[in-house]
């Protein structure tokens, strides 16, 4: 159980707050979906560590992120014209372009183009990779940027969403290392792979619902290896690699042509996140590039329904209605009443929590124990921070394309582990 102090310690991230420090010092951060930012057409706003941004990607394809306001008089640049490889301000059409630098300011005379070259916004390194557009918001220069599995296949070998969560991003990421939930949370849908696929092995979860745990502690955060013993004497091992602070690579499915499963909690400011999902396969085409249809191997676990990829785990109603839960589905035999789609059961039990959860008020159970790590691992990276070492280890990792999670049944006799303290 945290303390309110420790709790606050690992949940404020706007302002001051250490945690929001050591994540723009270190952390290269997913402001939106690739795809959303298209040649010439209109910037969007993001909204990062409670601060917001202009993103836009100009008539060359280079994409900029810049501070919001206009340096002329901090009019918003998301309602600025995009063309001709600049951001045209609407108030006063003074143009800054991608590296930030002001090209034209046609209020200034004489000599207007000298004035406008001594003038720029804050331009941050942005990478195009795995289907989102990263940024580094930090004051340093921008250390390598540490590839993932899937930030280095073909863009139709990836498929990724995003989802906005009215709630801390502690709560995101906790959920993606607590693997025990899957057999409740998600019984109908994992019930429903089972049943198309005679490889799946996810659908052990359903006759397992406590795993225990081993915890290995890495150069880039924690392996969370969920261990189920099953009635035959097989154990199945399920690991997933936190790269801390916020990327989760779950494991794929057997007989599908998915390999990992995202999971990025991007950290909007101290009461939202936005979750970007999706898979990745390593030798198989699994999307058109477009981002607007279900990978076939998928369409189980997600359903066919129509869905906004820009808010896919999203649903209508809010606390007043129980966020649209579906009672007459519950009474059909659907276990959680939402029925759209996987994703809605995370987020809807993520933001049922509240904005900030008080988790001095938890009774954390055996199958917590992949969270109880993770809380501490964050906890001494703010302290290691504090003395002026790298969050984790040694040196901050820059490359980390082969840390694949884990998907496995082991043979009977396998030896099962004690459960970890």
């Amino acid at each position: 159980m945290l303390t309110h102090e420790q709790n606050e310690l690992l949940t404020r991230i706007e302002g001051d707050a250490p945690m929001g420090a050591m994540m723009r010092q270190y952390s290269w951060i997913p402001a939106c979906l690739s795809f959303q930012l298209q040649p010439d057409d209109a910037p969007r706003r993001v909204r990062l560590l409670g601060t917001d941004y202009v993103a836009f990607r100009d008539s060359s394809g280079t994409v900029g992120l810049l501070d919001e306001r206009c340096p002329h008089r901090n009019a918003s640049l998301v309602l600025a014209r995009n063309e001709d490889c600049a951001l045209t301000c609407i108030f006063h059409g003074w143009r800054i372009d991608a590296s930030g630098q002001v090209v034209d300011a046609p209020t200034h005379q004489p000599n207007a183009e000298a004035f406008a070259a001594k003038i720029a916004s804050r331009s941050y390194p942005v990478v195009d990779a795995g289907g989102l557009i990263w940024v580094y918001l930090g004051d340093d220069e921008a250390p390598p940027f540490p590839h993932l599995p899937f930030t280095v296949l073909p863009q139709n070998n990836v498929w990724v969403t995003a989802t906005e969560c009215a709630c801390n991003w502690l709560q995101g990421v906790e959920a993606t290392l607590d693997t025990a939930h899957i057999g409740t949370l998600h019984k109908s849908y994992i019930a429903a792979t089972a049943s198309t696929n005679d490889r799946n092995t996810i659908g052990q979860t359903l006759q397992v619902l406590a795993p225990r745990y081993e915890v290995d502690h890495t150069d880039y955060g924690i392996d969370a290896i969920g261990l189920r013993s099953l009635p035959d004497g097989s154990l199945y091992k399920r690991t997933t690699r936190w790269v801390m602070p916020f990327v989760s690579l779950v494991p794929g499915n057997p007989g599908t042509t998915t390999d990992g499963v995202i999971f990025i909690v991007s950290p909007v400011d101290d009461h939202n996140h936005v979750l970007f999902f999706g898979f990745w396969s390593l030798d198989t085409e699994i999307t058109d590039g477009t981002y607007q249809t279900v990978p076939v191997s998928q369409r189980a676990l997600i359903g066919d329904r129509p869905f906004d990829v820009g808010n896919f785990g999203g649903f209508t109603g809010g606390r007043a209605d129980n966020w649209g839960q579906n009672r007459a589905a519950m009474k059909a035999g659907h276990f959680s009443g939402f029925t759209g789609n996987l994703l809605q059961e995370d987020t809807v039990t993520q933001i049922s929590m509240g904005p900030i959860v008080d988790r001095t008020k938890e009774h954390l159970s055996s199958s917590d124990v992949a969270i109880i790590h993770a809380r501490r691992a964050l906890l001494d990276a703010l302290e290691n921070v504090a003395d002026g070492r790298p969050p984790v280890g040694e040196t901050v990792p820059t490359d980390l394309r082969d840390a694949h999670p884990v998907d496995e049944v082991l043979p009977p006799n396998t030896a099962t582990p004690a459960p970890v303290a």
